[in-house]
């Protein structure tokens, strides 16, 4: 019997990884003659470099670098020698995440560590970089991630300005003779989902710097910043970058990727399943085993499992789904290839620990599964 498992992070508690390999373990204790494929699934955010390293037999980048503080950290980034391509998580260097709630300030903030990790990915021989661009701290539209590699940015006077969210708004114009000269060379992706223009309500600032720390009257200063820098891209680049879908992810790092970098953006969430191979997967498998942190009837049109059930629709294969906590529970019964589905938990107990136990819990849930398909295999 193969068995496929191709499961989300369950969030906060396991990373997408480690929740394919407990329920595996889980399975071998009591099915060991199964024959398992394990496929970390990611949608270009949290655990997509872990997702693909699997996939692509990548080895991680270790980069002294900074994070949106300027402040020095270690990040890493997945290198793919015998293709000469780099994965770069932009969150790994200038992630939210790495700030305190307290520090974060998207108009002091910058994409400079992401620009660092990329100018050593070219020292590397990268050929190829896609960057994704999820959780982002910064609404600086790129311009520190272009400052590492060489671009400048000058006011209405002529004087130089540092790379930040409230200085997009003075840019009066870009100089490109100092630019590292192999981004030319280079083909760059910037891998996201996120389909926001640049700058507007729907824009960069409007709908993500509150998550990053700002109050509403920065959200119309970083605006207008984006605004201005809209207007040097056209005029410096000739690119109308307010026309392109997804020039608002990252804080405008779209838009800055496609300028800085000639990038071209494309879907994380299709990069990544077409990259890890996860239509084969399905097809070669018996049964997939599926999950993440939370299951509803609306997880199945979200970007990971919705995947994840068109390919078994297609190869009208079983799935068993496996989640922290389960809702509506008779609509996904309805749904003809879900066959089972499961709450990790076993009993009364707290988020927390739930959150905490999580490893030990999706492993005792994986045995269960392992005898249940062990009898169905022996009929």
């Amino acid at each position: 019997m193969k068995i496929l498992i191709a499961c989300d992070s369950f969030k906060d508690a396991l990373s997408t990884k480690k929740v394919c390999e407990s329920i595996s373990e889980g399975i071998f204790y009591t099915f060991p003659e199964a024959h398992i494929m394990q496929k970390p699934l990611a949608d270009g955010g949290e655990g997509t470099l872990e997702a693909l390293q699997l996939a692509l037999d990548g080895k991680y980048e270790f980069v002294l670098t900074f994070d949106a503080l300027l402040r020095p950290i270690e990040a890493s980034y997945l290198w793919i020698a015998q293709q000469e391509t780099a994965i770069i998580e932009m969150a790994k260097a200038s992630g939210l995440e790495l700030l305190r709630p307290e520090e974060r300030n998207v108009m002091k903030t910058s994409t400079f560590g992401t620009g660092v990790l990329i100018k050593h990915a070219l020292d590397r021989g990268a050929k190829k970089i896609f960057l994704t661009v999820g959780g982002s701290a910064t609404n600086d539209a790129g311009m520190g991630m272009a400052k590492a590699l060489g671009y400048q940015f000058l006011d209405e006077k002529g004087k130089t300005l540092e790379a930040s969210g409230e200085n997009v708004g003075k840019i009066a114009s870009i100089l490109t003779q100092d630019i590292d000269t192999r981004i030319y060379t280079t083909e760059f992706y910037i891998a996201t989902d996120v389909t926001n223009p640049l700058f507007g309500k729907n824009g960069a600032a409007f709908v993500y710097a509150p998550q990053k720390g700002a109050n509403s009257e920065e959200v119309e200063l970083l605006n207008h910043g984006l605004e201005q820098i809209h207007r040097i891209f056209k005029d410096t680049f000739s690119i109308d970058t307010q026309e392109i879908a997804g020039a608002g992810a990252g804080g405008g790092i779209g838009a800055g990727g496609i300028c800085f970098l000639g990038g071209k953006i494309i879907s994380a969430a299709q990069w990544v399943f077409e990259t890890i191979g996860l239509s084969t997967a399905v097809e070669e498998a018996d049964i997939v085993i599926t999950g993440e942190g939370r299951i509803d009837s609306q997880s199945f049109q979200g970007k990971v499992l919705s995947e994840v059930l068109k390919y078994a629709k297609t190869y009208q294969k079983p799935i068993f789904g496996i989640a922290g906590q389960i809702q509506e529970l008779d609509k996904l019964l309805e749904i003809p290839e879900v066959v089972y589905v499961s709450a990790i938990q076993t009993g009364p107990q707290s988020l927390e620990i739930s959150l905490q136990n999580c490893r030990e819990l999706l492993f005792q849930k994986g045995k269960v599964i392992g005898k249940m398909l062990k009898t169905i295999h022996h009929g």
